[in-house]
């Protein structure tokens, strides 16, 4: 579920999505190694990350993002930007995965073709979280 207070919802799932890829930007650890040769571990809080949705061209879910992205270029406030969120359910696995201030980085490119084609819209998020 794709939600934007000034946008509205969509129901990927009904909107015909094809893959969505959730992918997290930073690592767990890091470990650093000191002077005197003991290594140090290091938890690193990182949240944000992308989500690449393959939607096909001229769907629903190809209509409701390009609204998102019309909205998104021409809003004066850089605050309600952020306001989106992105729900995720995995009926197999059991969990779902919730991400917040979502935000579109760009318009996919269009493409021509004889066929539906897919087209990846990739979303930025302020934080991804599993449950």
């Amino acid at each position: 579920m794709l939600y934007h207070p000034d946008v509205g919802t969509a129901n990927l799932h009904q909107c015909g999505h094809g893959r969505i890829t959730v992918s997290t930007a930073g690592d767990l650890t890091s470990h650093t190694m000191t002077a005197d040769g003991y290594v140090v571990v290091n938890k690193l809080k990182n949240t944000n990350g992308t989500i690449t949705l393959e939607i096909p061209q001229n769907s629903l879910g190809d209509w409701f993002l390009r609204r998102w992205a019309k909205w998104q270029k021409n809003s004066q406030d850089p605050l309600r930007i952020a306001l989106g969120t992105l729900t995720i359910q995995d009926a197999a696995g059991g969990f779902s995965i919730v991400c917040t201030g979502v935000t579109l980085q760009k318009v996919p490119d269009r493409i021509f073709d004889r066929t539906g084609t897919p087209l990846a819209y990739t979303l930025l998020a302020t934080t991804i979280t599993e449950q």
